[in-house]
């Protein structure tokens, strides 16, 4: 089943990147391998773009995809010192409730996103412990929903 993401400000958040970049879009267009009117029909909404894409626009410049796609966290990976400590990838990881080292996050990341064993086995073993442990994850999900109210 194809499930369509209707979002007019996705082409706002990737010109906004490009910007940020401070680059034309011809210069960004070749660093992607994408043409000036396919980056100006994406920007204005007028179609998506496909996986190699998001492939190149994360290998290329480092973009935070939770950023991209849904307009949350930082525009970028790489978190410099003045966003903050205890954030990976634009997420606030001091929110989890116990400690965690960014250190051991950012490796498992990396490994992650450049190892298609690593993101494969993680993938399985997390649908596997997700449908094992269901009950289990949704008690825990419905409780901090109400600590938070």
């Amino acid at each position: 089943m194809k499930r369509e993401i209707k979002d007019d400000q996705f082409g706002s958040r990737l010109k906004a990147i490009r910007k940020r970049l401070k680059m034309l879009q011809a210069d960004f267009c070749e660093k992607l391998n994408i043409s000036v009117t396919n980056l100006s029909e994406i920007e204005n909404n007028k179609t998506r773009p496909g996986y190699d894409f998001f492939y190149k626009i994360v290998k290329e410049f480092d973009v935070n995809l939770n950023y991209l796609v849904f307009g949350e966290g930082t525009m970028f990976r790489k978190i410099g010192k003045e966003e903050g400590k205890g954030k990976v990838l634009g997420l606030d990881i001091s929110r989890l409730g116990y400690p965690v080292n960014n250190e051991a996050v950012e490796e498992f990341l990396y490994y992650f996103f450049n190892s298609r064993f690593v993101h494969y086995r993680f993938m399985s073993e997390l649908v596997r412990v997700s449908s094992e442990n269901k009950n289990i994850i949704d008690d825990e999900i419905e409780k901090k929903k109400a600590i938070k109210k």
